[in-house]
């Protein structure tokens, strides 16, 4: 099957010239000579000139305050079914074309993918990938890829990875990006009080470059009050935000009651696993952390933020140093690499051996 005839990827853009030329640059390295249809929400910058200089086709939509019906305008100017969608702040890293070219065979399909979170290198997944005969966006904001009829969502992991670079602190629109989004929430919550997902996505606005974690930790609360699935990724992520806003706001107990509360769930992943590690140190718990912290070293899962690697080394190197177990911390701190806080502390405790 050759992909670039049967998929389209698909965007939405307003005055993103400081991102839209790495897109789109990486789209055509890693993808191909694909169709790229771009709807323009109304820039004043270069934005469409960036576009057309790859070949988009780019469409004009009046800005609605909905993003699914600017996504589903995007795709209902596609040639093909197969969508890609990505964002205008985002890079493709990766992508496998075998792998592809089998998951299309099944319309029905729903290609989740791996993306990597520039602002802290925390990854996530999402479903990016679908036949529009088959789904299409619902929701106004933080817009979900929905079936169309009563068949089921099926998911599927693909080996295609990208990276977020959108809301890295030192682009001034951060703010008004995390605005916009909360004033959109507001509106949809007003709609449906108890929505988790809505009242998990206000907490992340929150959250994100620790804006207002007491506020964030509110909104986390209320999320996690109603139950929801615990298979679903967004409530895995709300757990897991909810915890390190507790930390970061001096909530340690709390943190504990709220680790011990969903351990049965989610010990079976190293990012909870790495969270119960650093309440546990913060709660004074550090043989428990110890162990913990050594469960997620080596752990077979994408992990850019070191998790899995230098950042649990270090932080067994800080409790050991703490106990005065020097020389067992210097040998953790070496298997940092070029982990700065590491290689501090190296040159701090090996300075006159």
């Amino acid at each position: 099957m050759n992909i670039s005839n049967k998929l389209s990827l698909c965007m939405i853009a307003r005055n993103e010239e400081a991102f839209l030329d790495t897109a789109l640059d990486s789209a055509r390295r890693e993808l191909g000579d694909l169709e790229i249809i771009v709807a323009d929400t109304g820039s004043e910058d270069a934005t469409v000139e960036i576009a057309e200089k790859y070949g988009a086709k780019v469409f004009d939509f009046k800005w609605c305050d909905d993003f699914s019906a600017a996504r589903n305008f995007s795709i209902s100017k596609a040639s093909n079914d197969w969508i890609l969608y990505i964002d205008a702040d985002e890079e493709v890293l990766e992508v496998d074309f075998d792998e592809l070219a089998s998951f299309m065979k099944d319309p029905y399909n729903v290609g989740s993918i791996t993306g990597v979170e520039l602002t802290n290198n925390v990854a996530w997944t999402g479903s990016r990938l679908f036949n529009r005969k088959y789904y299409n966006f619902t929701g106004s904001i933080h817009e979900q890829v929905t079936p169309i009829g009563k068949h089921e969502k099926k998911v599927k992991n693909l080996s295609l990875l990208l990276a977020h670079h959108g809301y890295l602190p030192e682009f001034d629109r951060v703010e008004l990006k995390l605005k916009r989004n909360e004033k959109l929430l507001l509106a949809e919550l007003e709609l449906a009080p108890g929505d988790s997902y809505i009242l998990y996505q206000l907490g992340k606005s929150y959250f994100c470059n620790e804006r207002d974690l007491v506020k964030a930790c509110d909104y986390f609360t209320r999320a996690l009050s109603g139950k929801p699935n615990r298979s679903l990724e967004y409530v895995y992520d709300t757990v897991e935000c909810y915890g390190y806003a507790l930390i970061n706001t001096g909530q340690y107990e709390k943190a504990l009651e709220h680790i011990l509360k969903y351990s049965k769930h989610y010990a079976s992943k190293p990012q909870f696993r790495f969270l119960s590690a650093h309440v546990l140190q913060n709660n004074g718990k550090l043989i428990e952390a110890v162990e913990s912290y050594e469960s997620c070293i080596g752990a077979d899962i994408v992990d850019f933020s070191g998790i899995t690697s230098y950042l649990s080394y270090y932080n067994i190197g800080v409790i050991l140093e703490c106990v005065k177990m020097v020389e067992d911390a210097i040998a953790m701190y070496k298997n940092c690499g070029d982990y700065e806080p590491a290689v501090a502390r190296l040159a701090d405790l090996t300075r006159d051996v």
